[in-house]
């Protein structure tokens, strides 16, 4: 079975890890920006955006995963000192074939700054084809910044995207947003169980969930997406519904 993990920050794993993570079935990842801390400077971001773009790109390949890349400004890394060119770099990496989506990008506590930024990049996205976005829901606050979110992406007519680390406290909100949903199985997100969970009680919407782990510079369970695709196996749950969570949606949804 085919693995597609659509949401992982490849930077802070070494390349042994991806070495297991293929014979574990995972075949393609999209390694999304993120800075661990607030940037003093755009430059430091648009960095970190050739980093993914020329460098992870090469490496995973080293080990036979096919990697692409979601480039954008993560809500808790808006630089200090914003220089309005990183939207140019932005709009211009988007054209390259290692970047399939803006990502990830959205709100944490949904402040002026925040809500500019993202409704810029949603601009550029909408303003190019409707270019697919990878949208950041926070862990506190969930419905409300999710509900702010939708209003938002509403404004801007965006049709193309994924609301990530859906929980029971949002998924009604993404669901109604006709966008697709990232379940995030991982430590301080959704178990194992409480995404086999979503898929049963959801199980109409299977044709808009796509899996996830979200790995990067924290604590975490490292194979939570191989275990949770081979449990639903186990769990007797339709070949064609895992096969369009694990692989076939993200297909879809970034064009490959």
């Amino acid at each position: 079975m085919k693995i597609f993990d659509t949401h992982i920050h490849t930077i802070f794993r070494p390349t042994h890890f991806f070495e297991i993570y293929r014979l574990m079935n995972v075949e393609t990842v999209i390694s999304v920006a993120f800075y661990p801390v607030v940037p003093k400077y755009s430059e430091t971001l648009e960095d970190l955006f050739r980093w993914i773009i020329e460098r992870e790109t090469q490496r995973l390949q080293f080990v036979n995963i096919a990697c692409y890349c979601g480039i954008g400004i993560h809500p808790r890394s808006i630089p200090q000192n914003l220089n309005a060119n990183i939207y140019k770099t932005i709009e211009e990496s988007i054209h390259l074939p290692e970047v399939v989506c803006l990502g990830e990008i959205g709100l944490e506590t949904g402040t002026k700054e925040e809500i500019e930024v993202f409704e810029r990049q949603l601009i550029i996205a909408e303003q190019n084809s409707n270019f697919p976005v990878i949208l950041h829901t926070p862990g506190k606050n969930k419905r409300e910044i999710t509900k702010k979110m939708v209003e938002i992406l509403e404004s801007v007519n965006i049709r193309f995207g994924i609301i990530d680390h859906i929980s029971p406290e949002n998924i009604d909100l993404a669901i109604d947003s006709g966008l697709y949903m990232g379940l995030t199985i991982q430590l301080g997100k959704l178990t194992i169980d409480n995404f086999l969970q979503i898929v049963r009680e959801y199980e109409y919407y299977a044709n808009r969930f796509l899996i996830n782990s979200d790995l990067g510079i924290d604590i975490a369970q490292k194979d939570t997406v191989p275990k949770a695709v081979t449990q639903m196996f186990k769990e007797g749950i339709d070949r064609g519904i895992i096969e369009s969570i694990a692989y076939k949606n993200a297909i879809k949804l970034f064009k490959l």
